[in-house]
């Protein structure tokens, strides 16, 4: 199997990124919206919640790095799982893995800091990577707002010391912010709709309900967003139907 150096990056930066599946290798990497492909990783955390199995089959502890949480799971052998606790500052060299949409750390070497300066130290080098990384990101754009075909701009970064593979790596990083900027737009969307139809409810409601034509009507918006926005509501229980075509706050 194709053995990967160890990234060191913030917890973070792997929960914000996008896991792509590698059938090649029989795993996956993770794209970070700087632009890296991590697929093995080395994080400083602290231990902020341990599970073990009553067979002792598996295992999973909660790690926290101050930037966002992950779980590092152990499956068959947990002796790694078992022998940090609580309150650890522990130093986590693995391979990331993804299991029901959730992204873990597979361990390889788990080790407890108590040298406080190791924190410190692990800062500083995080912030110049970040540096270096985000310097190297913003020559790619400056080239791409000059060449909008990839291979021109590769000629044209090829003499600023930035690889063929970087260039491709930012401009699919780029695509998967706009991915998720886009999944967050639709998300407020979604809640501007349902205030609104909420608001639109009580103002309306003269104590039966309103019909759901009204509604729509009302507020204005595409049929089809104001009838997910319903749904929504129903379901969560924010509002419910008194009877069939009526809806009611409550």
């Amino acid at each position: 199997m194709k053995r990967f150096t160890a990234q060191k990056c913030r917890i973070k930066d792997i929960v914000c990124g996008k896991y792509v599946s590698d059938d090649v290798v029989s795993s996956g990497y993770v794209l970070l919206e700087d632009g890296r492909e991590v697929s093995s990783v080395h994080v400083l955390a602290t231990v902020v919640g341990s599970y073990v199995s009553d067979d002792a089959k598996y295992g999973f502890v909660v790690l926290d790095d101050g930037t966002g949480m992950i779980r590092m799971k152990a499956f068959q052998v947990t002796e790694v799982i078992r022998k940090v606790k609580v309150g650890d500052i522990v130093d986590v060299v693995g391979r990331l893995r993804q299991y029901n949409d959730e992204v873990h750390i597979f361990p390889e070497f788990v080790k407890r800091v108590d040298d406080p300066n190791y924190e410190t130290l692990r800062r500083v080098e995080l912030t110049l990577m970040a540096f270096e990384q985000g310097a190297k990101m913003d020559v790619i754009h400056s080239i791409a707002k000059e060449h909008k075909d990839v291979c021109e701009m590769k000629e044209s970064l090829s003499s600023k010391d930035i690889k063929d593979e970087d260039v491709s790596k930012v401009i699919a990083a780029d695509r998967v912010r706009e991915e998720k900027d886009d999944a967050r737009g639709a998300e407020v969307d979604m809640k501007v709709a349902k205030n609104l139809i909420v608001k639109s409810v009580e103002e309306m409601d003269s104590g039966d309900g309103v019909e759901y034509t009204r509604i729509v009507e009302k507020v204005g918006l595409p049929e089809a967003i104001s009838e997910s926005a319903i749904d929504e509501l129903l379901a969560e229980g924010s509002c419910y139907e008194p009877r069939a075509g009526r809806i009611k706050a409550l």
